[in-house]
């Protein structure tokens, strides 16, 4: 169990769930690594991450594409299997699907099929959650 505290991005904009991932080649012996913030989006189905962050680690594109609605538009979303590890919990192969950075920025968006893996308290009154 840990617990972190809510983010404050800027002054016009509600302190919101952020914690820090860190990606990974999936399943190698030499693995490429690097963290990034993710938001925690209870509104979202799947998990979201910036194609560039998805190469730099060489996760493994699948085949196919599928429209993903993001802030009210669809966005083109890549399924793609990478490594990654969340809060002290680690996953070799996660399949995500990779979006344009233009289109959902460079924050990942934590969606329910990796949140569900999880028991998660959200505490908006003291701005903070919890993972266990």
């Amino acid at each position: 169990m840990r617990n972190y505290s809510y983010t404050f991005v800027s002054a016009e904009i509600p302190a919101i769930p952020l914690i820090l991932i860190q990606l990974k080649t999936p399943e190698s012996t030499l693995p490429i690594d690097i963290e990034a913030q993710g938001i925690l989006d209870t509104g979202s189905d799947c998990t979201l991450v910036p194609i560039p962050f998805l190469t730099q680690v060489k996760a493994r594109p699948s085949r196919g594409s599928v429209r993903i609605p993001v802030g009210g538009k669809l966005t083109l979303g890549i399924p793609y299997e990478v490594g990654l590890i969340l809060a002290q919990y680690s996953y070799p192969k996660f399949q995500v699907f990779g979006c344009p950075v233009d289109e959902i920025g460079e924050l990942l968006i934590i969606g329910r099929d990796l949140m569900n893996q999880h028991c998660l308290q959200f505490d908006g009154k003291n701005l903070t959650f919890t993972i266990f």
